[in-house]
């Protein structure tokens, strides 16, 4: 999982949790660069690998969460056990990039298989084993005092044919078998994955501290191939809308990460892009990348953002826009959103609470202001006409219409006055309220408001 750089000797170190790769790393001394989560770019140094059995490892990570290390006071997952940390690890929502610090995010990052592509084990030009380490070190190495082979713990047959399957790329490429301690064979050729994002976004990943100034050193690579973005998923537990400011752009979009839990981390990638230009419209990197994205993946965005960040896209369309229709389409969507925003934000200050659907009405309709009168509620197809109209529009940039028209969708679907209205369509509009009594209720509310 985490890369390291040594000078002496010249080599790098894949250090994967629960193998003793810890210990041989103190022995080497201090490293000369670390990466949390992407391998280092020097194909020309010895990679080393410390791999063990997938049983006896799981075990050594499980208790090093459930009991306190190195002098803490609390363990990280008291109470943890067996069953409980195999529920992490097979809960798709956790992730297991580092991209978030919780516990159990910490904790899945850990027992993930070693054979796991974010280990970059394919990548190691000699793979080591615990079980015979310390018993036979290369001469190039430290010796290491590392954990004794023992028996293998006496689990339950249900939790062995678990781990079994949890680990089966592990006992089938390693060498070891579910019922022997030690290795039973050698260690398979391992082929390379596909990429990864953490791979193709290793700012992100090894979270960088990147200033406005580089704002393209935040970003992928021109070019990137965005298909491994569109299919990976936001892991980690869902948050409120985060309406802060980071300096550091890393950090702004470790922040964001919450809102897009449960989507693709192409949308997370397409508020990045957005957030750095809204800083820097002149980043051309990020203005490219934005089009990229939404060139290609407009429908499936449009439909998994938040109505914030569809608002957001849509007012870079308006300044960013490639031509007319675009920017057009963009004010066009900014302009319903942000109406939307303001007159339901007056409602919810101002207005008298009501039932619904209403009982009464206070007025018949008439004249509102420069010439324009109050819509037919019950029988108007203004709300029809106006949706028709921009479906028709949107349908001719498919670029930049899916995220208008997912807006109006939005409206129609959410508690605004698009639905309220659209929702009394064809019904029989309620008696007026009494003169009188409107008049005093007007009193009373003036002078309460």
């Amino acid at each position: 999982m985490t890369s390291y750089r040594f000078a002496s000797p010249d080599l790098i170190l894949l250090e994967i949790p629960g193998t003793g790769a810890e210990a041989l790393r103190h022995a080497l001394g201090p490293p000369e660069e670390m990466r949390p989560v992407t391998r280092m770019d020097a194909p020309e140094l010895p990679c080393i690998a410390l791999i063990a059995h997938p049983f006896s490892r799981a075990l050594r990570i499980i208790t090093e969460f459930a009991t306190p290390q190195d002098g803490a006071s609390a363990a990280r997952l008291p109470g943890l056990t067996l069953e409980g940390a195999l529920d992490i690890l097979e809960n798709p929502r956790a992730p297991l990039d580092h991209s978030r610090a919780y516990p159990q995010a910490q904790l899945k990052a850990a027992l993930a298989p070693q054979t796991h592509p974010i280990r970059h084990l394919h990548t190691a030009t000699r793979i080591l084993r615990s079980e015979t380490l310390q018993s036979a070190p290369p001469d190039s190495l430290p010796k290491v005092t590392l954990p004794e082979v023992t028996a293998l713990p006496d689990w339950p047959s249900s939790i062995v044919k678990r781990m079994s399957k949890i680990y089966a790329g592990d006992f089938a490429l390693l060498g070891y078998s579910p019922d022997q301690p030690m290795p039973i064979g050698e260690v398979a050729p391992l082929a390379p994955p596909a990429p990864q994002v953490w791979d193709l976004w290793p700012a992100f990943f090894d979270q960088h501290d990147v200033r406005i100034s580089a704002a393209a050193q935040a970003l992928p690579a021109p070019g990137v191939d965005l298909a491994p973005f569109a299919t990976a998923v936001v892991g980690g537990r869902r948050g409120n809308t985060w309406a802060g400011r980071e300096p550091n752009l890393i950090r702004h979009f470790r922040k964001l990460q919450p809102e897009f839990a449960d989507q693709s981390r192409l949308a997370h990638l397409l508020a990045a892009t957005v957030v750095i230009l809204r800083r820097d419209p002149e980043c051309r990197e990020a203005a490219e990348l934005f089009h990229e994205i939404t060139e290609d993946y407009s429908l499936q965005l449009a439909s998994e953002m938040k109505l914030r960040w569809l608002v957001s896209v849509t007012d870079t369309f308006a300044d960013l826009g490639r031509n007319q229709g675009q920017r057009a389409m963009g004010i066009a969507g900014s302009l319903l959103a942000n109406t939307l925003k303001l007159s339901e934000t007056e409602r919810r200050l101002y207005a008298v609470p009501r039932p619904w659907p209403p009982q009464r009405r206070l007025a018949g309709g008439g004249a509102l202001f420069d010439g324009m009168i109050t819509y037919w509620v019950e029988k108007g197809e203004m709300i029809t006409l106006m949706t028709e109209r921009l479906e028709r529009v949107c349908a001719e940039d498919p670029q930049a219409g899916p995220f208008t028209r997912e807006i109006l969708r939005r409206a129609h679907r959410h508690n605004t006055v698009y639905k309220r209205l659209s929702d009394l369509a064809g019904t029989t509009p309620p008696p007026l309220l009494d003169a009188e009594l409107t008049e005093e209720l007007s009193k009373l509310t003036f002078d309460l408001l």
